[in-house]
Formats: structure tokens, C-alpha cells, sequence
């Protein structure tokens, strides 16, 4: 015996309330449709859009810096934001390390994606080991690599002098520019393993038979890399792109890290929204450096969108 349908075309829910329609299990299409996206919706609601409303309200929370119990509300924190010196230093240290770090995480991923991908009896080691970086605590890798980079005590400091490579041990968390090599090494190793594997779901869907028929008429393995491979992983790449990017724009773990270790030169976005409403309690001010933030992340996926989109 066939069971009635629980959807009914909107000819046949003329005359009935949604109610009786919902009671009775015989909702519209459309209905039902709207009843399915309802969890998500409020899901959507609750975690993005209503925090994101309150943020957007309290950027418009101007606190009196002489007397923080003073508060009034207008476009001052906008005008602030566009004359300080601090933000515009952290806004640009934070795209100049997220340049480095995206590029250095990908030129690395790669050849990682690549190795992994490979078919031999040993691979599932290669993937393992990929695992490892990823899945440990940004904070807890900002730790270990500042005793490694230590002056006195650190791995790297020890090896380069018993091969010779320096006289005397580096002040790597003391200096402005080996600050940020040191910051560039520590990321790069960190997040490569999520580009590589991001980068290995995308090697995995690329079907055999293009490859093969390459070979077969006579493509070598770097034609073949370049004409057949590359060009099919570019959504791959665009994603793995975007997520570091955004992960590159927020960092926060590894700089607080170094900065604990005596690094004071690496006051990225993070660290300043968290200086500005943590240390300073000015929320209102906080909130707009975290809009601007958003706003610089949301360019920079449109961008990386709109190059992965096909051609009309």
C-alpha cells in the first residue's frame, strides 16, 4: 500500500492554514523546503549575523581615553582608526607576514601534496607525518619554536655553530628582522601540512586517464605537471589560499608566543585587537580594528573567488 506524500503542490494547500498543513504532515513544497533550512538558518542567525550586528553596534561606542567612564556614541572610533599610527603598523607587519607565510606555506605544501600523492607502500608515512604539524595547538607550536630559537639554549643557535655556520649564537627573538624570520620559519612549518592536504583532496580527484593519455602521446612528467595537473588543481589551491590567508590575517598564537620570549616587534591585527579591548578595555575602538579586519579578509576571499571562477 503506498504511503501518502508529505509534500503537497500549492493547488492542493489553497484553503488550509500551515498549522493544519504542518499538524497533518502535508506541507507545500516550498513550505517544506523553508522547514528543512530552518535549523541552519537559525544556526546562521545566532552564531554570525546577530554577533556580527552587535559588533558593528558597538564600533559606534566612542570611550572617553581620560575618563573611561564617559561614553558616548558616534563615528569618532572610525576617524581614530583611519589617524592611528598603531593600527596602520599592524596592518601592514600583518599583510607583509601574511604574504610570506601564504607563500611560503604553499611553495612548501606542494611538493609535500605532490610526495604524498605518490603510489608506493610508504606513502600512508608521508601522509601521517603531515598530520602532526597541523593537529598541534598554534600556541603550543609558538612555545616549543621559542625555546628552539632561544639565544642561549636554542636547537637552532646549537646547530649552526657545530657546523660552523656562526661565531656567535643569534639573538633570533631580539632583533627586528631575525623576529621575523623566526616568525616566518615557525608558521610556514605549522600550517604547510594544512596546505598539503588540502592540495592532496584535490590531486586525488584529478582522474587518471588524463594523465595517462598525456603519456601516451609523449607529454613529459613537467608537461604534464604544468598543462594537465596545475590547471585542474586550481579550485584545490584557491581554497587552501583562502583558509590560510584568513588564518594569516588573524594570527594571534604564534606573535603572543614570541612576544612572551622577549619578541616585541610582532604587533599583528590579533595582538593589537587584543591589546586594545583586553589591556585597555576599549571595546568600542576594539570592535572597529575587528571590522576593518573583516573587511580586509572579505576583499581578499572575493578576489581569490572571482580568480578561481570559471570563464563565462
Amino acid at each position: 500500500m503506498a504511503m501518502p506524500s508529505p509534500v503537497r503542490s500549492p493547488r492542493e494547500s489553497r484553503g488550509v492554514t500551515f498549522w493544519q498543513r504542518l499538524m497533518t504532515g502535508q506541507l507545500a513544497e516550498r513550505e517544506f523546503g523553508w522547514m528543512l533550512l530552518a535549523p541552519a538558518i537559525v544556526l546562521l542567525v545566532g552564531i554570525f549575523l546577530y554577533p556580527m550586528f552587535n559588533v558593528l553596534l558597538l564600533t559606534f561606542r566612542v570611550q572617553d581615553l581620560a575618563n573611561p567612564a564617559i561614553v558616548n556614541f558616534n563615528f569618532g572610533n572610525y576617524s581614530r582608526l583611519l589617524a592611528d599610527q598603531g593600527f596602520i603598523d599592524a596592518f601592514w607587519k600583518t599583510l607583509y607576514f601574511g604574504v610570506l607565510t601564504v607563500v611560503g606555506s604553499f611553495v612548501v605544501g606542494l611538493p609535500l601534496a605532490l610526495l604524498a600523492n605518490v603510489k608506493t607502500n610508504w606513502r600512508w608515512v608521508v601522509r601521517i607525518a603531515l598530520l602532526l604539524p597541523w593537529a598541534m595547538p598554534q600556541v603550543i607550536t609558538g612555545t616549543m619554536f621559542a625555546w628552539m630559537f632561544n639565544t642561549q639554549f636554542g636547537l637552532f643557535n646549537d646547530l649552526l655553530l657545530r657546523f660552523g655556520l656562526i661565531e656567535q649564537p643569534i639573538r633570533w627573538l631580539l632583533q627586528p628582522d631575525t623576529q621575523v624570520i623566526a616568525f616566518v620559519v615557525t608558521t610556514i612549518w605549522k600550517t604547510s601540512s594544512f596546505v598539503a592536504l588540502i592540495l592532496l583532496g584535490g590531486l586525488q580527484s584529478i582522474p587518471m586517464e588524463l594523465e595517462e593519455a598525456a603519456r601516451v602521446d609523449g607529454a613529459s612528467s613537467w608537461q604534464i605537471f604544468w598543462r594537465i595537473t596545475l590547471p585542474l588543481l586550481r579550485p584545490a589551491i584557491a581554497v587552501a589560499l583562502i583558509f590560510r590567508t584568513l588564518s594569516a590575517l588573524q594570527v594571534f598564537d604564534v606573535p603572543y608566543a614570541f612576544r612572551q620570549a622577549g619578541a616585541l616587534n610582532l604587533e599583528t591585527l590579533g595582538m593589537y585587537i587584543q591589546k586594545t579591548t583586553v589591556e585597555f578595555t576599549d571595546f568600542g575602538y576594539g570592535a572597529t580594528v575587528s571590522l576593518g579586519l573583516f573587511l580586509l579578509a572579505l576583499v581578499i576571499t572575493a578576489i581569490y573567488v572571482r580568480w578561481v571562477r570559471p570563464e563565462d
